[in-house]
């Protein structure tokens, strides 16, 4: 086999890098082009209850207000009869939450 002189190498590996390039700069907007789809298909609802509201969310990052005033930030990771299970609390590394849906006075979420 022949060798490659040094200007066919760089070459060669220029044009690796520019179709390694490209692939990503794809791949980046697939995955922007997903979060958007996943952003706009789960919206709040008036006509729904806060935990059916919650629930819909299920996988996704909501900020709850308690009547006390204090705010929740993390994952919905389940809501089931009067209780909501949040996990990944913001501010808080390996902290999950339980809380009352009855307390509960707001959801905040980002929309857009």
């Amino acid at each position: 086999m022949r060798k490659l002189g040094r200007r066919n190498r760089q070459i060669v590996l220029i044009a690796a890098a520019i179709i390694l390039g490209m692939s990503l700069i794809g791949m980046s907007r697939n995955v922007r082009a997903a979060g958007a789809e996943s952003q706009q298909a789960v919206q709040l609802n008036v006509n729904s209850s806060m935990a059916d509201n919650l629930a819909a969310f299920k996988g996704k990052s909501v900020t709850v207000i308690l009547s006390s005033g204090q705010t929740m930030t993390g994952v919905v990771n389940d809501v089931k009869g009067n209780l909501l299970h949040l996990a990944k609390l913001s501010q808080k590394e390996f902290y999950d939450a339980l809380v009352a849906i009855d307390r509960i006075s707001a959801i905040e979420v980002r929309a857009r």
